[in-house]
């Protein structure tokens, strides 16, 4: 497996097979660094958030890569993933400055965008992570899969 292609193009397509992998491999690396600054600078300081922000914009495009090769799979455009990303980003930047309340008590607002960006990542585990990709060759190139 290319792993430069997979988190790094978004040209042509991917399976799920190829994308659970990804996907996986993004969780773990976040549930670690996520965990990595929760212990040296607890939950809650800016510091933390800071390094919280920086996280999502490293992993941002790796992550957008990944699902606009799926969605081009399935024959839809890949910045379709950019909705995610940006609610993830949003999310993370309103976190920083402490608009979204307290990362472990969100105020109204901090709970509306998670309950958004949650609703986005279901359709997303729906889209990307079970439904089939188009047969045969589509205008983002040939079928993954054989």
């Amino acid at each position: 497996m290319d792993f430069s292609n997979l988190f790094m193009s978004t040209e042509g397509r991917i399976g799920r097979q190829n994308y659970w992998i990804g996907l996986v491999i993004l969780i773990v690396i976040g549930i670690v660094i996520s965990q990595l600054i929760a212990y040296l600078f607890g939950y809650t300081s800016f510091f933390a958030r800071l390094l919280n922000f920086i996280y999502v914009i490293v992993i941002a495009y790796p992550a957008y890569a990944l699902m606009a090769k799926r969605f081009q799979d399935r024959g839809k455009k890949g910045t379709l993933a950019g909705i995610l990303i940006g609610l993830s980003i949003l999310g993370a930047l309103l976190g920083l400055f402490g608009l979204t309340g307290d990362p472990l008590a969100p105020n109204t607002f901090g709970t509306i965008l998670g309950l958004a960006t949650l609703a986005v990542a279901v359709w997303f585990l729906i889209e990307l992570g079970f439904l089939k990709g188009t047969a045969g060759p589509n205008e983002y190139g040939p079928a993954p899969v054989g």
